[in-house]
């Protein structure tokens, strides 16, 4: 594409395209996906695109997979338990989205940094750096299967946050700074808060 005479014009005005493609081809057996890869194969092969043979897999989607920052996998086997008793709307069988592990540590890795004990700031300003990480990130995956991780999250940053203003993990934050204050008082972005759902339950709360 890029020997095209359009894409060059472009590009000489600073508009940039992206260097590669990501595709996901869902098929009913591993026959047929062989298959779909060697159709995709000859016809870009065609176009004078190969296809990267490092990140080109073919797997069950019992096993996941990872695409453009999530982790694709299909729900449990259903749980032996009466229906009345189950507490989540996650359904077996069906396919979910969740932030794969890398980012996961990506994140409480920018987290970490702005939360060290000796970062020379105030608690409000360290809660005024940490919002874009925080924000960002979380809406990224906010419509992901992450209400679990959210609320693991958020209360692992509360504890960042008590560590750097007492100085030590284990402290009495709860006590003398507690969640509702971070929230409400000092602004700290809940994940949560975020997920479209409960977002508008409290929307329509108040």
């Amino acid at each position: 594409m890029r020997r095209e005479f359009h894409v060059r014009f472009c590009e000489g005005g600073r508009v940039r395209f992206p260097s590669a493609t990501r595709r996901v081809i869902t098929c009913t057996s591993a026959t047929e996906a062989r298959a779909a890869l060697m159709a995709a194969s000859r016809v870009l092969g065609k176009l004078g695109v190969n296809i990267n043979p490092q990140k080109t897999r073919i797997v069950h989607v019992r096993h996941g997979f990872e695409f453009l920052g999530y982790k694709i996998k299909r729900g449990g086997r259903p749980m032996r338990l009466p229906t009345s008793k189950i507490r989540t709307r996650a359904q077996p069988g069906a396919l979910y989205a969740y932030p794969r592990e890398k980012s996961i540590r990506h994140f409480k890795d920018q987290i970490r940094r702005l939360t060290r004990r000796n970062a020379p700031v105030s608690t409000q300003e360290l809660i005024k750096q940490a919002n874009p990480v925080v924000r960002g990130w979380g809406h990224h995956y906010k419509r992901a299967h992450v209400r679990k991780l959210f609320h693991r999250l958020d209360g692992w940053l509360v504890r960042r946050i008590w560590s750097h203003r007492f100085g030590k993990w284990r402290c009495c934050g709860w006590a003398t700074l507690p969640p509702s204050t971070l929230y409400g008082e000092f602004g700290l972005v809940n994940l949560v808060a975020l997920i479209p759902s409960i977002a508008t339950q409290r929307t329509a709360s108040s």
